[in-house]
């Protein structure tokens, strides 16, 4: 697939999420995805295969909503890189957390095989969630 082909998907994967369109990000991840989110919380780690990571990306909001400003989305041959700036609301107590991001995807024929979700302030992050049901 082409590089716009690539950050295409990666647009439409956001446009998916923030509709809670997971039946479309399931069938735009590699079955073996893996996705590394930094930090110590619940939700941090080295998530592996296409249904821990859906399971993921569903406990992720259910502890905290992200909305999310695309600054902007950068392609190449190997990578989709997305610069954004996120803040999270907690669904438990409405308390909001806001970080500047770098999200970036690799692409096998036009599925996510692989996210780093790079964060300004990991441990920031890692308090906001703390004792989030």
């Amino acid at each position: 697939m082409s590089v716009k082909e690539d950050v295409e998907i990666v647009r439409r994967g956001y446009e998916a999420f923030i509709a809670g369109d997971m039946v479309w990000l399931d069938e735009h991840f590699h079955k073996n995805i893996v996705w590394h989110v930094p930090g110590h919380s619940f939700l941090a780690g080295t998530h592996r295969g296409r249904d821990n990571v859906v399971a993921f990306l569903i406990r992720m909001v259910k502890t905290a909503l992200p909305e999310f400003d695309l600054h902007d989305i950068l392609g190449s041959e190997d990578h989709v890189v997305v610069l954004a700036n996120i803040t999270w609301r907690r669904q438990d107590n409405g308390e909001t957390f806001s970080s500047r991001t770098a999200t970036v995807f690799h692409l096998d024929a036009g599925r996510v095989i692989e996210v780093w979700a790079l964060d300004e302030d990991p441990e920031g992050f890692d308090e906001f969630v703390e004792g989030a049901t």
